[in-house]
């Protein structure tokens, strides 16, 4: 008969001592993390591959995304899985620094970063981002990362959601790729909060955008979601790509979209987003949103000119990095 494991889901899988204690243990009080006993037998831990493929939506209604779930990679080098690269790629720790390590100095500068811009406006009393700013440490082991790791993201705004996503990305790019192992090891098994954040982010906004002040508001709003959530998916397939050598989830990153039109994002005013969008007011600018898919497939044997944009650049760039180029 089924009894009570003597460790949690969260525990057993992270191969981590349980204190075991309703509602939630001790290591799932202090990490802020749903706590979950089985009534099943034990059995054996989780392998490595097993955890890295955890990370994922749990959506039924794929067709929301819009885009291409089921195409192919056309590009690369035939007969190879493109989801396979090279452990310990240089052109992982690349995408790290273009992606993540840039936004902290960009937003302090009042400049739009890969998925962070200084012109949208959230409520200052519960901006992460700022918040991250001014402390300045950030990582696992910096007071800003415990400050952050208190925020119950069932219970706050949309927008303080994804503030707080966009917070954790820079805190997990930071130790991902420290010189510190127990800092690396820390920075992946808290992996599984980024999943479940941005699982919970992408279901808020799936359900309705909110209505902002203006066109422009409300664009910027969309395309942060739209690029936090795709930026938590190439954070952990380039940990996990850097360490395994292999990509999971791969193919359901091909399909979320974006606003791909140079020059909108990195416009710091209502008037000069309009003019990149070769637009006469705000409301024709619209949305055009492409797969990553798409976009790369554009891209493929091209240079084109991205109008500075470090998402676009990146995305350019780790289609083929990610690769196994």
């Amino acid at each position: 008969m089924p009894t009570l494991r003597k460790a949690c889901v969260n525990c057993t899988s992270s191969k981590r001592k349980c204190v075991v204690q309703k509602p939630k243990c001790s290591r799932c009080s202090q990490k802020n993390l749903d706590c979950v006993y089985d009534l099943e037998p034990l059995n054996a831990p989780a392998t490595e591959f097993d955890k890295v493929r955890a990370f994922g939506f749990k959506l039924s209604n794929y067709h929301a995304l819009g885009r291409c779930i089921i195409k192919r990679l056309k590009s690369g080098t035939a007969g190879i899985d493109p989801a396979i690269c090279y452990p310990g790629s240089q052109n992982v720790t690349e995408i790290t620094r273009l992606g993540f390590d840039t936004v902290p100095e960009l937003v302090s500068a009042r400049r739009p970063a890969s998925f962070v811009h200084p012109g949208l406006q959230v409520p200052d009393i519960n901006n992460h981002v700022t918040a991250l700013m001014e402390r300045g440490a950030r990582g696992v082991n910096s007071e800003s990362f415990k400050c952050l790791m208190q925020v119950d993201i069932k219970l706050v705004s949309p927008q303080e959601a994804l503030t707080a996503v966009q917070a954790l990305l820079v805190h997990l790019a930071a130790s991902s790729f420290s010189s510190a192992p127990a800092e690396q090891e820390e920075a992946e098994l808290c992996l599984n909060i980024l999943s479940e954040w941005t699982q919970h982010l992408f279901a808020c906004f799936d359900a309705g955008m909110p209505k902002c002040q203006s066109p422009w508001q409300d664009w910027l709003l969309g395309e942060s979601v739209r690029r936090t959530v795709f930026m938590a998916y190439t954070l952990n397939l380039s940990v996990t790509g850097y360490k395994y050598g292999y990509c999971p989830n791969w193919l359901f990153m091909e399909s979320l979209p974006f606003d791909h039109r140079p020059g909108l994002w990195m416009a710091e005013s209502p008037q000069a987003w309009i003019a990149s969008a070769h637009a006469r007011c705000g409301e024709e600018v619209g949305e055009q949103l492409k797969s990553y898919h798409e976009f790369a497939e554009a891209c493929h044997g091209q240079t084109p000119d991205f109008g500075g944009d470090p998402f676009l650049t990146l995305l350019a760039f780790a289609h083929n990095g990610l690769g196994g180029n």
